[in-house]
């Protein structure tokens, strides 16, 4: 394998020409290292073989590697396959994480997400790809007493039926820093908290310590995201409109994009709502407004830019608001 200009052709394995991201690289490994990454996937005998070293040396390379967030392992029928980072998004949220990070990592990460994340996102929403994440509502009044309420839309009973946990910081808040809002709220799943646990970059939890993460979430305004697909494997994390990889974007196209809405949308009942504006101040995409004007004042909600997060119900003092069900089931990918 050719060693001319190792760190461009990894961001260009990630889909991401770009000369930030070759330095990011370029502080996350050498380029003896960097041309073993080229080389994945591959077993441990298969690397050695391709880069001309032993499995015993090339082991501590792909380890320490591991530990930095850049190498990923997958175990099928006894044979561990190693790989690198597939995409944009999983490079960063990995790398952000390597506990040894040195002086300044981070603030290049946020360099590159606030020069360059933008136009990419931009692009990536014009594609009109389907979403890999959707929201699911945080724990609010439901139209009808909650009936409509199913396991994939309902962040305790996914804590329930999980096999293991961890929680890590949130990586856009631990490198933007832009509110005050709880770091360490990114609930890992099954094969994702055992890759964080194995990892050492988060901690394992048990399913009472993640409710009381998701408590704390909702409390502070935090929108539940997870994987748009019913068997959730991964993640939920708690975001917020500002150091979100995908609101702020919401935010300023004033449309949904590269997010799926939950299946709810908020229903407001005029007879018990006080226009305290909570609800307006509270959604985290502006989607709630008043209108009408004077005496004929009423809470608006635009429905095409609603994510259907329930934080407008969560936090109204007077029980005004309930989620209704506007999509079923088979909305969400996967969904019998």
């Amino acid at each position: 394998m050719g060693s001319e200009k190792p760190y461009q052709k990894l961001a260009e394995k990630i889909g991401t020409p770009s000369e930030r991201i070759e330095k990011l690289w370029e502080v996350l490994c050498s380029e003896e290292e960097a041309r073993l990454l080229l080389a994945m996937p591959g077993t441990m005998e298969e690397l050695a073989e391709k880069t001309g070293r032993k499995p015993e040396e090339t082991k501590p390379m792909v380890d320490l590697l591991f530990r930095k967030g850049v190498v990923f392992d997958r175990e099928k029928e006894g044979v561990v396959t190693y790989s690198t980072a597939r995409h944009l998004l999983q490079f960063h949220d990995a790398t952000i994480l390597w506990p040894e990070a040195p002086e300044g990592f981070l603030d290049q990460w946020q360099e590159f997400m606030d020069e360059e994340y933008p136009a990419i996102a931009q692009a990536l929403a014009a594609m009109d790809l389907p979403a890999f994440t959707r929201v699911i509502p945080v724990e609010a009044p439901m139209e009808g007493g909650g009936s409509q309420i199913l396991p994939i839309d309902n962040a305790l009973k996914i804590v329930d039926d999980a096999r293991s946990l961890a929680v890590t910081a949130c990586t856009c808040r631990l490198t933007a820093k832009k509110c005050e809002s709880p770091v360490e709220v990114c609930l890992q799943l099954n094969r994702a908290a055992e890759y964080t646990i194995k990892r050492g970059t988060g901690r394992e939890v048990t399913k009472e310590e993640a409710k009381e993460i998701i408590k704390k979430s909702e409390e502070a305004g935090l929108v539940h995201v997870t994987d748009n697909r019913a068997d959730n494997e991964h993640i939920i994390c708690n975001c917020c409109p500002c150091c979100c990889i995908v609101l702020p974007l919401i935010l300023k196209e004033r449309k949904r994009v590269l997010l799926a809405p939950s299946r709810f949308l908020p229903e407001v009942d005029s007879d018990k709502c006080t226009l305290c504006q909570v609800c307006v101040e509270a959604c985290p995409v502006d989607a709630l407004s008043m209108d009408g004007g004077g005496a004929d004042d009423k809470v608006a909600v635009v429905e095409d830019l609603c994510i259907g997060c329930g934080q407008c119900a969560y936090q109204c003092p007077e029980e005004a608001i309930s989620l209704k069900e506007v999509r079923n089931p088979n909305f969400v990918p996967g969904a019998a």
